[in-house]
């Protein structure tokens, strides 16, 4: 039986290391290919991307020690439509995306998951990030 291909999609900021540690925690990623995604939306300035490709490595590093089928991309372009893209490209089995959520928006997802949920043709877990600690 193939691997199953998770991808994981992380904006970098504050979570995304929760959000990693969730990942690694509930699934079993021997079993699995876990393909982590970052999407830089500003196309024009490479020094990002090269920074982007580092904190993403050492973000995992970090929360992920034990990872044996990882792998890690940077893309450019609109959220949404790079994580589609990459998504389908690669067969994604299951795609995972943190939320979130203050006290003024509980009832909303934003722009990004949304799209995500309402257009993948994979199934979409979505993980409100700030309502757990991992230790």
């Amino acid at each position: 039986m193939p691997k199953r291909k998770i991808l994981l999609c992380l904006d970098l900021e504050t979570g995304s290391e929760t959000l990693a540690r969730f990942v690694a925690d509930f699934f079993q990623l021997d079993e699995s290919v876990l393909h982590i995604l970052y999407v830089e939306p500003n196309q024009s300035i490479p020094a990002r991307l090269e920074r982007a490709q580092q904190q993403l490595q050492n973000l995992v590093a970090k929360s992920m020690p034990d990872l044996v089928h990882g792998v890690l991309a940077v893309r450019t372009g609109l959220p949404e439509d790079a994580i589609l893209a990459y998504a389908e490209e690669h067969s994604v089995d299951l795609l995972v995306l943190g939320h979130r959520q203050d006290s003024i928006e509980r009832i909303h997802v934003g722009s990004t998951t949304r799209a995500v949920l309402s257009l993948s043709s994979s199934p979409v877990l979505v993980v409100p990030i700030n309502h757990f600690a991992i230790g």
